[in-house]
């Protein structure tokens, strides 16, 4: 092993391009579904003596690793380096570097290798510019005859680079010093192009997983071998649209990235557009160093092949005791749907809400996603499909019969984003939530109507009403549809329980809860309260833009309409009183006047006379029983 500098600060080795002042981890989030990846990987095999880590992407799943394993660890900031040795002395075995993974030189093989980044990404502006192919070419030179590298591949054609309105200031930023200079590939790879640059390398893949929603989040990661299988690729449709939403819900985007997640999926090309790509890889059978290992080698990929599950999701918001890893794995021929606990529990209980992670395994429902039938529907302007849509997931709802008493608490989470439409009727894809009190079938009606609004509205989707129509609005409008009568006391139970449900998850306090309860009903109350950031794509924007004109337009033309309709009647009216006034100045009116003058007096003076005769109080009787009278 050469000799390094050491840094006195933190005893991390110095192998040169360390940058001083720079720190990934302050971007960087949680290692999302790479960890139970990570560990699939190690159970397909046997334990790894030595074990390399790269980048600070990376090093999120040192804790994940066993624990007598020999792990050296490499990051190229050097604060970084100083709290990833602080934090390593916990753990015996690592050991950490810093710098440029050109200036990094190794004696010996390792039998696990994690690098998470492209090749700007674990190098230095004092390193030699490396591609993409090169980069893969020089991980497998470190490793051993049978180890296995797992490593993140960036793909030019990602959904989260292509759909996201870029701002000069992004290229022209710190992290962009790459850009143009010698060594680096002037794109990344595209998913044509990931073979081949394996097999440059000598490397045999296990698995390629797109991962999403983006580079910087992976949440989400799905096995290119099941992407075409029905149950599969519904449910990752579902949870991708999800994912991808709430990711872009905080920055802009050039579409609507639930409607275009869907469509990835629809069209067989989630492959070709995924953010990157995570490779399980081990070398071919001509690059293992002997025939015994190489045959041995062949059947530990098939192995893994078969162990490796073919969707991984994982819950990075929230308290880490309510989160869960979801799985799907082909079991016996079917696809089995499971929920593992991050905190290792078997129930977890807070108040009124429960968890209850027994009821997985179960199969996969197969079918569409409710809520990404309900968008379409809207998209074309049905309103009679979306009232069968809607009145179907109500009766669904309301059948006791699909919900016996032992899972009727599970109906406040059956939110048609959680819902699938299938042949054979719609059922529940996770069914592990449940709310322990009572609650009616119409406060739970109203509260899926109107998170599927709230969805809809904020994400600048196609539909057919009013463009400035409030989520509560628009769920009033579909809960008429189911013959649901919309009362404010239904509207009030449903955000007193969304704003203890979030409480619960998230954390907080009484006025933590007590804040949520107002923003759920201000958002319900008002289109724009309810949209936080720049939500919308832009081309949802422009259309929806397009739309608020056109009603304003017919507002407009609304009130041009009234204001001359009402010239008309104020000229009508003045010719009325000029024709009023011609006949009272007349000299048959006076003549009229003076005959009738005398009935008129007596009339008036006998009216005065009863009304000062009636008793108080009884005025208002007598009146009544004059028109009585008059009547009959």
């Amino acid at each position: 092993m050469p000799s390094y500098q050491v840094d006195a600060a933190s005893g991390s080795r110095l192998v040169g391009g360390e940058m001083q002042e720079w720190s990934d981890l302050a971007n960087e989030s949680s290692p999302g579904g790479l960890a139970p990846l990570l560990r699939c990987v190690l159970r397909t095999g046997k334990t790894p003596k030595r074990v390399l880590v790269l980048g600070v992407r990376a090093s999120h799943l040192v804790a994940h690793l066993p624990d007598a394993v020999a792990v050296d660890l490499l990051v190229r900031g050097l604060p970084d380096a100083r709290k990833l040795a602080s934090a390593s002395r916990l753990r015996s075995g690592v050991t950490v570097y810093c710098g440029g993974l050109d200036r990094f030189d190794t004696k010996g093989s390792y039998d696990l290798i994690v690098a998470l980044g492209a090749p700007s990404d674990l190098l230095s502006p004092d390193s030699v510019g490396l591609g993409h192919g090169e980069l893969l070419c020089k991980l497998a030179g470190w490793l051993s005859a049978d180890g296995t590298l797992m490593a993140s591949v960036d793909n030019e054609l990602g959904f989260d680079k292509q759909f996201r309105m870029k701002i000069r200031d992004v290229y022209d930023g710190d992290d962009m010093w790459h850009r143009g200079a010698i060594g680096f590939d002037d794109r990344a790879l595209y998913y044509r192009e990931l073979r081949g640059a394996l097999e440059s390398a000598n490397l045999i893949p296990d698995s390629v997983y797109a991962a999403f929603p983006a580079a910087e989040s992976l949440s989400l990661l799905i096995d290119s071998n099941a992407v075409d299988s029905p149950a599969v690729a519904s449910t990752a449709a579902a949870l991708t649209a999800r994912m991808e939403q709430s990711h872009f819900s905080k920055q802009p985007s050039l579409v609507d990235a639930y409607d275009m997640s869907l469509r990835l999926f629809e069209s067989g090309l989630t492959m070709e557009f995924a953010p990157l790509w995570i490779v399980v890889a081990r070398l071919s059978t001509e690059a293992a160093a002997s025939g015994a290992a190489a045959t041995g080698a062949a059947a530990t990929d098939a192995a893994a092949r078969d162990s490796l599950p073919a969707l991984m999701a994982s819950e990075d918001s929230g308290r880490s005791e309510w989160r869960a890893l979801t799985t799907l794995q082909l079991q016996d021929g079917r696809w089995t749907h499971q929920a593992l606990p991050v905190s290792k529990l078997t129930e977890m209980r807070e108040r009124r809400v429960l968890r209850d992670y027994s009821q997985l395994p179960e199969l996969v429902p197969e079918g569409a996603n409710l809520e990404a039938l309900l968008r379409r529907v809207c998209a074309t302007g049905s309103i009679t499909s979306v009232r069968k849509l809607v009145q179907r997931y109500a009766t669904w709802l309301g059948d006791s019969e699909v919900w016996p008493e032992g899972s009727a608490g599970g109906r406040l989470f059956a939110v048609p984003s959680n819902v699938v439409v299938s042949d054979t009727g719609l059922a529940c894809f996770d069914n592990s939530w449940r709310w322990t009190a009572h609650l009616d079938p119409d406060i739970l009606i109203v509260r899926g109507l109107r998170d599927f609004a709230r969805r809809l509205l904020r994400s600048g989707a196609e539909h057919p009403w009013t463009p400035d129509i409030s989520p509560d609005a628009l769920a009033q409008t579909l809960a008429s549809m189911a013959g649901v009568e919309w009362r404010p006391h239904l509207v009030d139970v449903a955000a007193r329980v969304e704003a203890e449900l979030q409480t619960v998850l998230q954390g907080g306090d009484a006025s933590d809860e007590a804040r949520a309860y107002a923003s759920n009903l201000e958002g319900g109350a008002s289109q724009y309260a309810s949209s936080g950031g720049p939500f919308r794509g832009y081309r949802e924007a422009l259309a929806s833009g397009g739309r608020m004109a056109q009603a304003l337009h017919e507002r407009e033309g609304q009130v041009v309409w009234l204001e001359a309709a009402l010239r008309a009647r104020d000229v009508r009216v003045g010719e009325l009183d000029g024709t009023l006034s011609a006949i009272r100045g007349s000299v048959s009116f006076r003549i009229g006047r003076v005959l009738t003058w005398p009935l008129r007096a007596i009339v008036l003076l006998s009216r005065r006379v009863v009304l000062s005769v009636i008793p108080p109080g009884y005025t208002r009787r007598a009146k009544v029983m004059l028109r009585r009278l008059s009547r009959s």
